[in-house]
């Protein structure tokens, strides 16, 4: 039985159909879930999709589930079960395996043991997730447990083009009921985001007589997918624009939602002719994927409202601790009183106004605060801690040399190479470090390279070949902290070349704390704490110095209400239904 749909309501007289208008400089290849995973393509998500879940202020709130799953209210729980010869199983090594003699994993008492036939207990994870019963597609048809288990099928199948990291992990997904969907871990997996283990769901009563591998390619799914959110796709023009209507079995349609008749996409790939468009009033909003081009193209008195919210990106200076092999330079950063002076030599406000003290901001819920030590910019004690470190200037030309320092030979200029790539923003910075650093006698040559090269893999990779001697860019913040990064075990080298510790940092006490965070669940004080050492290590050590986060910057005319741009919600229009027009 199809629900009733929920007419809107009527104000009399009739007004016109409120219209927004957003301009993109790319047009999505497809908007099939399994088949995109590009910026525009999230952006229109937004109006035939209402989460599952939202990401904002760097935690997750629920969208179409009654609750988060968690251990604390008991949707989430870890048991003991006895793993058998054939079973698959997290190995110790972090790999899934099938239990057979000689493998090694983790027994549920944390102890490595190596199977030889005799069953051990391990603990496995089970996630409940309860959707919400007011929940429909956009045809009238209800959403159930099961078009979510369709979806994990999807995934799961060979023929769809995406990472089967979290599918090998899953033991088991199924509907419990209508609106139940149990996720049962791997023996031996313990996921930090155990509430992120939903699959989107997916129509299997639409889609379900149509392979995977079809589905990359159809119509229905590439072009004009069923939703359940504030608006349905009602035209696609390929090359101008994409019509969004009113969804009349949206969830949320009894609260007056969605404000708007229309959603409107144009595509306009040059950024001067879509700086035009939005001067002309025929763009309301440029997402912020656009907005730096489109901002070159303006005049410097903006007719137009500017939002912005710092990006889920934070830019670092890397310095190069223990270079790889073959790399010959002296090792100018291996003392901690170096890295700590250059922090001291730079003047990262002139660089940007958010100044970061860890790779974490201080909007993070789990930011480390008074616990961090912060480098304010002291040119004098910049100086004098290079100077302790045996690097000083003693022959007068500006350049600081090595005195008495072992493994470097006595009269070693310090000069490096500064390595980034040719974003605009990263070449200012770079050039700006670059003056900073001569005032403090370290001589530097900027070499920009492209993104694709500074990020290849090794051995060859200035980054991941560890090659370099500063490098400058940025890494992903992330609700849980990215403590790894700087793991000692994660240092890239041969067959491990895509590690992220590029500096090569090693600590003992830093990997202890990092290791006791990452073993911790977010729920508990020791996850908190461990997360929270982690950060006082890397800002009094500095195996890389933070030096800014970007911010991302949305433009709307002055019409426009509603916009809430967040640093960790891909795409500004998360709240689409919430967006208005004023008269």
């Amino acid at each position: 039985m199809q629900p009733t749909p929920v007419p809107s309501p009527t104000p009399s007289p009739t007004p016109k159909p409120k219209i927004l208008t957003v301009c993109l400089l790319d047009e999505p290849d497809s908007l099939y879930l399994y088949g995109s995973d590009s910026l525009a393509a999230q952006h229109i998500w937004q109006a035939i999709y209402d989460g599952p879940l939202d990401s904002r202020t760097y935690a997750h709130q629920p969208v179409i589930f009654t609750d988060l799953p968690s251990l604390a209210n008991g949707s989430a729980v870890v048991e003991t079960i006895t793993a058998q010869a054939g079973d698959h199983v997290l190995a110790a090594g972090g790999e899934v395996v099938e239990l057979t003699p000689g493998v090694t994993v983790e027994d549920a008492g944390g102890q490595c043991v190596t199977f030889d036939g005799t069953p051990i207990p391990m603990v496995r994870m089970i996630v409940t997730f309860t959707l919400r019963p007011d929940l429909h597609w956009a045809d009238g048809a209800p959403i159930t447990a099961d078009d979510s288990v369709f979806s994990f099928e999807l995934a799961a199948d060979p023929a769809t083009p995406i990472d089967k990291h979290a599918i090998l992990r899953t033991a088991d997904y199924r509907a419990a009921n209508a609106r139940t969907v149990v996720w049962s871990g791997v023996p031996g997996f313990l996921d930090h985001f155990y509430y992120l283990n939903f699959y989107h769901p997916l129509p299997r009563h639409a889609w379900g007589s149509v392979s995977a591998a079809s589905l990359l390619n159809a119509e229905g799914s590439t072009r004009r997918p069923l939703g359940w959110g504030a608006f349905v796709i009602r035209e696609w023009v390929r090359g101008d624009h994409l019509t969004a209507a009113r969804n009349p079995f949206y969830f949320r349609a009894a609260e007056g939602l969605p404000h708007l008749d229309e959603i409107v996409f144009r595509f306009i790939p040059d950024p001067t002719k879509l700086a035009q468009e939005l001067l002309a009033g025929r763009c309301d909003v440029v997402t912020h994927d656009a907005a730096a081009p489109v901002l070159a193209a303006l005049p410097n008195q903006l007719p137009v409202e500017m939002f912005t919210a710092p990006d889920s990106r934070w830019e670092l200076l890397a310095f190069g601790i223990s270079p790889a092999p073959g790399y010959e330079r002296p090792d100018f950063f291996e003392d901690v009183r170096v890295r700590q002076g250059i922090a001291h030599c730079i003047d990262r406000q002139v660089l940007a106004e958010r100044v970061l003290h860890g790779y974490l901001p201080p909007d993070h819920p789990l930011y480390a605060g008074g616990a961090l030590t912060t480098w304010e910019y002291d040119p004098v004690a910049g100086q004098a801690l290079l100077a302790n470190a045996g690097w000083y200037d003693d022959d007068g030309d500006s350049v600081r040399e090595a005195h008495n320092i072992p493994g470097i030979a006595d009269g070693t200029p310090f000069q490096v190479v500064y390595h980034t790539t040719d974003d605009p923003l990263r070449v200012q910075a770079a050039h700006l470090v670059r003056e900073n650093l001569a005032e403090c006698g370290i001589q530097s040559s900027v070499e920009t390279l492209p993104p694709e090269m500074l990020f290849a893999s090794g051995p060859e990779g200035a980054l991941f070949g560890r090659r370099f001697d500063l490098a400058q860019f940025s890494w992903r913040i992330t609700p849980d902290p990215l403590c790894d990064l700087f793991l000692s075990s994660q240092i890239p080298d041969a067959g491990r070349w895509g590690k992220p510790n590029v500096a090569g940092f090693l600590d003992d006490e830093y990997d202890s704390a990092c290791s006791a965070a990452l073993a911790a669940f977010p729920d508990s004080a020791e996850y908190a704490a461990a997360h929270i050492e982690a950060q006082r290590i890397f800002s009094e050590r500095l195996p890389a110095l933070p030096l800014f986060q970007r911010q991302k910057v949305t433009l709307a005319c002055a019409a426009v209400v509603g916009l809430v741009p967040d640093s960790t919600q891909p795409s500004e229009l998360w709240n689409i239904e919430q967006l208005d027009l004023r008269p």
